[in-house]
């Protein structure tokens, strides 16, 4: 087995990484048929990440028929035929070696719902994770399967006051990011369920993980009052993922009486909706959206939100609110469940919670943001006048623009990367082949500091419309 090694400053998640190595590794022959792969615990010592990383990797491989898990819980490479031959023992010196320039850096990343660095008390952050060192018999364990309780009851709390979510903290699963938890679901659902219906367009991330456990994808596309529940209703899925209350990445509010028709739909076909409560917190005119999950009585919804757009997403904390049949399926499997989240942070944002520092954390962003989008849409209108319209709402920390240009969508980000900004066109969120029409971009603000927000625009505006460039092979 050749030299492993991990970047975690890349984008890719390290057990993608982990796995597209061994991926390689199996398909150039150097690792053949019957051999051994590390044991899980092994290998997370050896490369000091956790277990539950090796752990996705390796499901990954087996998923695809490159490992089998032989005796012992060991996993082996299944026999396969390699596409190239494999790699030399010695291979070319580096000056024989010739690589493309590097891509200039990026300089305003219009791609990423990171949050802006002015939006957190990192101090006061540190103040509560000393806090918790001070107790070194809380941090000597594996911690709850479930999560913390400490957190699952500020959670409850805050949920109910200000999402109307009905949750006891029984009812609550934390875990390291809201990948980290569909992961789980897929497990959980798997025996009941075959297929899954996605809004067309919607998250791709979840989409791909659902279709990595092989669950069926069914695209459902949007009208007026969001999903369409015709096509829901004729696709015959009893399972469906949406994010009601701030649709992404469209910005649609579910309107209440398709609320109501939905949460009818899933009683009638016994139905399941999984609720990403996606940016929920972002609204800055009018009342905040009531989550679908305080609306139904029937233990129809899995209710799943992230923590990542209002702390440092560094901290890796979101949950999932599960019904009560799940509640005990979960439960009942809890042995195969290893809590992904830090104990550390865990307890460090209880108590963060507890003092009343969370919300007024969010007041803090959502002032912040409000005067951001404001800023960003006057920004564009008067950088790019007609030559772009935009998708305004008043939530999210997004918009989506639609450009009168004959360039395509492939062009326009290839141009806007050249010039230190990386955009993402909303193809990228469409299962199936998107709709024909103007090329549209989605733009986030959240990260693009506020006196940098016109620069940014104009450097735009420069790559879009001003003059064609020639464009490097390697940026393209």
């Amino acid at each position: 087995m050749d030299l492993l090694l991990l970047d975690p400053t890349l984008p890719e998640p390290l057990y993608i990484q982990l796995y597209q190595q061994f991926r390689r590794q199996i398909e150039q022959g150097s690792l053949t048929a019957g051999e051994k792969l590390p044991s899980i615990r092994s290998l997370a010592r050896q490369l000091t990440i956790s277990k539950i990383t090796v752990e996705k990797a390796y499901l990954q491989l087996m998923s695809e028929g490159y490992i089998e898990n032989g005796n012992r819980s060991r996993y082996t490479v299944s026999p396969f035929e390699p596409s190239v031959a494999p790699v030399a023992k010695n291979p070319l010196p580096a000056a024989r070696i010739v690589n493309p320039p590097p891509a200039p850096p990026i300089r305003y990343d219009f791609a990423s719902g990171e949050m802006d660095g002015n939006g957190f008390n990192f101090p006061l952050w540190k103040r509560y994770i000393n806090k918790v060192f001070a107790r070194p018999d809380q941090l000597t364990g594996y911690g709850h399967y479930q999560g913390e309780l400490e957190l699952r009851q500020e959670l409850a709390r805050y949920l109910q006051s200000s999402r109307g979510v009905t949750a006891h903290p029984e009812q609550i699963v934390i875990g390291a990011g809201v990948q980290n938890l569909l992961h789980m679901l897929c497990s959980l659902l798997k025996p009941e369920h075959t297929s899954i219906a996605f809004e067309e367009p919607g998250f791709k991330n979840g989409r791909r993980i659902f279709a990595d456990n092989s669950f069926t994808i069914i695209p459902v596309g949007m009208n007026a009052d969001g999903l369409n529940m015709q096509e829901l209703q004729t696709s015959q899925t009893r399972l469906v993922y949406l994010s009601p209350s701030h649709q992404f990445p469209t910005g649609y509010i579910m309107p209440i009486g398709q609320r109501h028709r939905l949460l009818a739909w899933a009683k009638t076909a016994q139905g399941t909706i999984i609720e990403d409560d996606y940016d929920s917190e972002f609204r800055y005119f009018g009342r905040p959206i009531p989550a679908l999950q305080g609306l139904d009585r029937d233990g129809s919804v899995i209710y799943v939100g992230s923590l990542s757009k209002l702390i440092p997403p560094s901290i890796r904390i979101s949950y999932m609110v599960l019904p009560p049949r799940l509640l005990y399926l979960y439960q009942k499997n809890s042995a195969l469940y290893n809590q992904s989240a830090s104990t550390l942070e865990q307890l460090a944002l209880a108590a963060f919670m507890a003092d009343g520092h969370f919300e007024r954390q969010i007041r803090r962003l959502r002032k912040l943001y409000q005067e951001k989008s404001l800023l960003f849409y006057e920004t564009i209108q008067r950088c790019l006048g007609d030559r772009a319209t935009i998708n305004m709402t008043d939530s999210g920390l997004h918009t989506i623009l639609n450009l009168q240009t004959t360039l395509s969508t492939g062009e326009l980000v290839t141009r806007a990367r050249q010039q230190g900004c990386r955009v993402v066109p909303i193809e990228e969120y469409y299962w199936e082949n998107p709709p024909g029409k103007l090329p549209q971009i989605i733009l986030y603000f959240s990260k693009i500091p506020r006196q940098e927000i016109q620069p940014a625009i104009e450097l735009l505006r420069s790559a879009w419309f001003d003059k064609v460039l020639d464009i490097p092979p390697h940026i393209q």
